[in-house]
Parts: structure tokens; sequence; C-alpha cells
């Protein structure tokens, strides 16, 4: 817990300075500032090093004290919203918690906490739901958390089960649960202002276990599979923030949830299914899972005449080999969505990397003699590019667009930055602040 105060009588004081390095005098803990030339992201960064740094004396609290050389604005929207994000740990599940000093930040109650408190808080949430193991949190678990946010925040929400999905002709979603105990559910939930300017689509992959399928992968590639839903969760993080900001934007969040398990019934390779839209595909790898349900959420999302759509996804591995853990590659049909989101990536403190969508020659690998498109290439060049060229043929002709494969930055290994060990939030708070200007 982190509490707002003038002044404290705690363990240890932390002042930032400009420039220098680290040292403790007395019970002040001088902090030097990061430089990496991004001011929203250094100042996270910063407060983060510096609790860890406080950590490792074994206090019991800190005084976090405003430098008279950073803004009103920036110390509550970047350092508080930063040690919000650092001291957060998943518990859930441990019998023996970790000691977290009582932090006190200097500062009042007002709009600019309120802002960043909501922002930390929507990305906490959704870190909760990413760590959540699949054996609770299964697609009827997102599903429920759906409606619990709804309820709480008077938004509509629609869930459909199976027998709906199949009326729907969401065929490609279903492939994937086939081979599943568990059942699928098709999530949209509506955010309606009294006079909206616009009407925005958020899409998250929603595979709340990825084995692979018969296509199935190496015991270490299974290991974080959790993380596969983390496109859904950020879209339930942001509604989360939703009915505490508010919007003028008509906002609809969709996700497609289902785990992709093997057994007699799983989908195989060679299957040929078709698409809510009318369009058949040629699964010729049932790994690559997450792009099919992408396929009929993106129609149905098309048919509700958006200003743009933005889906989140772990989809591709390829995405990390070619960017890092750090970066999420950003796909985009439109210059001035994906130019709005870098300047609100930037803002949030989140690395994106705008990466091509009009190769024609990774685009000739969709065609197989069977069907209208196959799942995946032969070959895994370009993999991430071809993942994005696929999902734009489910994006309606004059629809702006934006694909967001985040399959590096949505989880660590390792604590970095204002990220502990495990789901980050990622995309949160970028897509909250392009949507509500706040």
């Amino acid at each position: 817990m982190v509490r707002l105060v003038e002044s404290a009588n705690a363990d240890i004081v932390v002042k930032f300075e400009e420039e220098g390095k680290p040292f403790l005098k007395g019970k002040t803990l001088h902090f030097p500032l990061k430089n990496t030339g991004n001011k929203p992201l250094d100042y996270r960064w910063s407060i983060a090093e510096a609790f860890e740094a406080v950590k490792s004396l074994g206090v019991k609290s800190v005084f976090f004290r405003k430098p008279s050389f950073v803004s009103k604005k920036d110390w509550y929207r970047f350092f508080y919203e930063g040690i919000l994000l650092a001291s957060y740990r998943f518990s859930e599940y441990k019998t023996s918690k970790e000691e977290i000093p009582e932090i006190f930040f200097q500062g009042e109650e007002g709009e600019e906490a309120k802002v960043a408190e909501i922002y930390a808080q929507a990305t906490n949430f959704t870190r909760d739901l990413v760590n959540t193991p699949p054996n609770v949190a299964t697609p009827k678990f997102l599903a429920d958390k759906a409606i619990e946010i709804s309820k709480n925040y008077n938004f509509e929400v629609r869930v459909y089960d199976r027998r709906q999905i199949e009326d729907m002709g969401m065929n490609a979603f279903l492939a994937v649960s086939w081979g599943s105990s568990k059942e699928p559910y098709f999530v949209h939930m509506i955010y309606r202002p009294k006079e909206p300017k616009g009407r925005v689509v958020l899409v998250g992959k929603a595979l709340t276990f990825d084995s692979g399928g018969l296509s199935l992968k190496t015991a270490e590639g299974m290991m974080t599979m959790k993380i596969d839903k983390s496109g859904a969760c950020a879209v339930l993080g942001i509604f989360e923030g939703l009915g505490r900001l508010g919007s003028d934007y008509e906002v609809h969040g969709i996700f497609a949830a289902t785990e992709n398990m093997p057994d007699g019934n799983a989908v195989r390779p060679g299957d040929i299914v078709r698409t809510y839209s009318g369009k058949t595909i040629e699964i010729l790898n049932t790994d690559a899972e997450g792009r099919l349900t992408l396929a009929d959420a993106l129609s149905y999302a098309s048919e509700l005449s958006p200003d743009y759509i933005i889906d989140m996804a772990t989809l591709t591995g390829a995405a990390v080999v070619a960017l890092g853990e750090f970066t999420a590659a950003l796909f985009s049909n439109d210059e001035d969505l994906a130019k709005g989101i870098m300047k609100a990536g930037y803002f949030a403190g989140e690395r994106f990397w705008r990466m091509p969508l009009d190769d024609p020659f990774i685009y000739e690998k969709l065609k197989t003699y069977d069907a209208d498109v196959k799942n995946t290439a032969i070959d895994r060049w370009g993999a991430a590019i071809y993942g994005a060229i696929f999902l734009r043929e489910f994006v309606k002709e004059g629809i702006k667009w934006a694909h967001v494969d985040m399959a590096g930055p949505v989880f660590n290994s390792k604590r970095w930055a204002y990220n502990p060990v495990g789901a980050t939030g990622f995309a949160v708070r970028t897509v909250l602040r392009f949507i509500t200007g706040r």
C-alpha cells in the first residue's frame, strides 16, 4: 500500500538527484534519475530502482520526497504511478508473503494522483488475471470477470456459449476449442457514453492455456502458456479503467476464450474450417491457433462499423526474436492510428515498433490450393508479418486497424524497470491513454 502524505518519519528518505551515483548519507538515500531520453519511462524506472534499493536495506518504511526539478504533474503521473506498479506482487498462491516496506509518497489527493492511481490499478488488475494459473483462469473465469466488471460499472455485456457460437458460424474459433474439456465463450463488452464522438473496438486474444494442440509444444514451451490470454486480460483491465476514467468514445471489448488442447476431438493439421466471414482456412499447424480465434473475432468486430479496431495478442515468438522481450510489434493499415498508439505508448512508458504490413512476397505465402488462406507459412521467415497479414484478411476493407503483437513484453522471468517477475499488464495504459486522452 502506498500512502500520500506531506511528510513522514520513515526509516529511509529517498531524495532524487538529476545525475550522479546512488549513495546513502544518514537516513537519506540519494538516487540519480535514469536518462535514456524517454522521460515517462525514466521517471517510472527511477522510482522502481530506488524502491528495490530501499528493499535491499531491509528497512520497514520509506518516504519518497518530490524533487524540486520535477513538475507536480510528472511527479504524480510518472513517479506515483511507477511506485504503484513497482510495488505490485502476485502472492495469491503463496503461504509466505514477501516483506514490502511501508511506502509514503509526498503528495495529496487530487486529479493527477487519482488518474495515476486508476492507470496503475487497471494495470495491476490485468497482471492479476494473467498471473492466475490456467486451472483457475479458465474461459468461464474470463467471461465471469467481464460480467463482474460490467455489473460494477453498469456496462452492457453479452456472453455467448458454444451453441450460440456454433449458430454464429465461428468455426475457426470453435476448431481451437475441440480438444478441450473446458467450454468456450465469446464475450462482447460495451461502454457507452451519452454522446459518443466515435466507436472503438478492442479485440484481445484469449487462450487461457495453449498446449499447441496436436502440433504439441515442448514441455518448456508450455511452462508460461497461461500468458496466452494476455490480450483479453488487457481488454478487461482497460474496461476496469474506463469504468473510472470515462471516455468520449463508445468502446467495445471483444474476446474469444478457449483452451488449445490435444485429444481425440482436437483439430488436425490439414483440416479446413469456414470462418464467421465466410472465408475458409486450411489449418496446417494447430499451434498457430490464436489467429484462428482472432479471425472470427475481427470479422465480428468489423460488423460494428468502428472508427478503428485495435487487437492485442501474444501472437508470435517471431516478434520476440525480431524486437526482444521489451518491445511490442505494431502493425497498422492507417498512419494516424499507428502514430497515435506510438505516442500514447511513449507517455505510458511502453515500447512499440512499427512493422511492415504491405509485404507482397509474404502475402503470397497465404495462398493454398484447398482453401482461401492457410494459417501458417511452410517456412518460418517473417512469421510475425505473416500473422499480421493473415489477420488483415478478416478486417473489413476500409476499416482502420492496428495489430499489437506483444508476446515479448507481457511477461518477464526476472524484474525489469517497474515490472516485477510475472505479468506486466502491457498495453493497458497505452490504450487507455489513447482512447481517453488522460
